[in-house]
C-alpha cells in the first residue's frame, strides 16, 4: 500500500475543514497533485510502465498550516 506523507497539508486540511466540506480553496492545487498522483498510479497498477513518483514540496500557505490562527480542533 503506497503511503504519501504531508504534514503540513494533512494539518491545513484537519485545521481548516470539515467532513464533507469544501476544502479551502488555497489548498486546490496541493490536493490536486495528491489526486494525480493516487490516479497515476492506479494506473501504473494496471498497466505498468514507471512507478509514479510522489508529489514533494505541497503548496500550502502558511496561514493555513498548524501556526494559522484556527484552533477549532484544539
Amino acid at each position: 500500500i503506497p503511503l504519501l506523507e504531508a504534514p503540513p497539508l494533512a494539518r491545513a486540511l484537519y485545521r481548516h475543514s470539515e467532513i464533507g466540506q469544501a476544502i479551502p480553496a488555497t489548498l486546490y492545487a496541493a490536493v490536486a497533485e495528491v489526486l494525480a498522483w493516487v490516479y497515476q498510479l492506479r494506473r501504473w497498477k494496471t498497466e505498468g510502465g514507471l512507478k509514479p513518483k510522489q508529489p514533494m514540496n505541497l503548496p500550502v500557505p502558511p496561514a493555513l498550516d498548524f501556526a494559522g490562527e484556527d484552533n477549532r480542533h484544539g
